[in-house]
């Protein structure tokens, strides 16, 4: 087996995120090393090769070495979308092969932060708590799972197992996918290892459904959606919707979510030390025992706050960048020295799209100081 179709198993295996992954055994008749699934639907640009540029407020030829590496690498998987902000005001916009930047995409494991950040809101709001345990919510779960809570599910600590058939099964509904992933044995006592999986995030859904009293959907679009004119973004018409992983959203979009990580977000929606909680380490010296990144050099201890991975971390111990990152190569990140978020939309081979997409961030940081406070 190559080493880069075991990487793709892995990914699957420990994000079970996407909504329309590649049948294994369609991959596995090719030449037997990973292929991308074919990109999402998009409405066709008018002619094939490089996007046109965007408005590019400020002095775009500092973004040449960005436009560059992309203009390389990006039409290997098709095209993608940059989009770059700083304080909420865009500094590079660009839309590369078939893609335009309006185009709506699954994202995959991105939608983590998405479900983190609606999930705090209601932390905010008193209707939930982070240390809440799971059953003072479900009424019927488990004995052998009450010492999980909700900050253990959003940290991905709780020890529940990666994955769950239910996951896939778009016939059943959240509160029968949650009874199975009750039922499912754990697979290391809770609070002492990191598995990163789609199952903790589908029992938080579920608790902020009996919190509140309404669907997934419901609670999306009138305390995110709505607020932050999220229109393009969503789960789709499905009865289980993959809190984890299913949503699909624009690169304008996410970057009004990423904002919220970053001074001036919007209070109603998250305070500054439910903020503080997303970037701080959450694994808290715990054994990785399942991770995304097991098969990126150098990059195989990454830390997680929720819904994010800290990426680069000042001396005194804070995220200074963090990152959400979806298994065909969707990546997000908040760069907090420059006020900055970042966008690459993308529906690539991940392990072809990880040095890409660290080279990108990295031009990026040279093309804007950081500021000064």
């Amino acid at each position: 087996m190559s080493r880069s179709w075991l990487l793709v198993l892995i990914w699957i295996a420990a994000c079970a995120s996407a909504p329309d992954r590649p049948d294994p055994a369609d991959v596995a008749k090719s030449s037997g090393a990973a292929t991308a699934a074919p990109p999402p639907e998009r409405s066709p640009a008018a002619t094939p090769g490089l996007g046109p540029a965007q408005a590019q407020p400020g002095d775009p030829d500092r973004f040449a070495a960005v436009d560059a590496l992309l203009e390389g690498a990006l039409p290997a998987w098709g095209g993608g979308v940059l989009r770059v902000e700083q304080n909420g005001q865009l500094l590079f916009e660009r839309a590369y092969g078939g893609y335009k930047s309006s185009d709506t995409v699954p994202i995959a494991a991105g939608t983590r932060l998405i479900s983190t950040v609606l999930l705090l809101s209601l932390v905010r709001e008193g209707v939930l708590s982070l240390d809440v345990p799971v059953r003072t919510v479900l009424p019927s779960w488990p004995a052998d799972k009450r010492a999980i809570t909700l900050r253990m599910l959003l940290a991905q600590t709780s020890g529940l197992p990666a994955r769950s058939p239910c996951l896939d099964d778009r016939a059943t509904t959240l509160p029968a996918c949650v009874q199975q992933i009750a039922a499912t044995p754990l697979r290391q006592e809770p609070g002492t290892g990191f598995i990163y999986g789609g199952t903790n995030l589908q029992v938080a859904g579920r608790m902020a459904e009996l919190a509140t009293g309404k669907s997934w959907e419901e609670i999306f679009r009138t305390r995110l959606g709505d607020p932050l004119q999220l229109k393009a973004t969503g789960w789709g018409p499905t009865i289980n919707p993959r809190i984890a992983g299913g949503a699909q959203t624009t690169a304008a979009e996410y970057s009004r979510v990423l904002r919220q990580l970053l001074p001036g977000a919007d209070p109603a929606l998250l305070s500054a030390p439910l903020r503080e909680e997303i970037l701080a380490d959450q694994t808290r010296g715990l054994p990785l025992v399942q991770t995304p990144f097991q098969l990126a050099p150098g990059r195989e201890g990454l830390r997680a706050g929720l819904g994010v991975f800290r990426e680069r971390i000042a001396p005194d111990g804070r995220a200074l960048e963090v990152l959400c990152q979806g298994m065909f190569g969707f990546t997000g990140w908040v760069d907090r020295e420059r006020d900055l978020t970042g966008v690459l939309l993308v529906h690539g081979k991940l392990e072809q799209v990880w040095p890409v997409e660290q080279k990108l961030r990295a031009l990026v940081r040279a093309a804007v100081p950081p500021v000064t406070r």
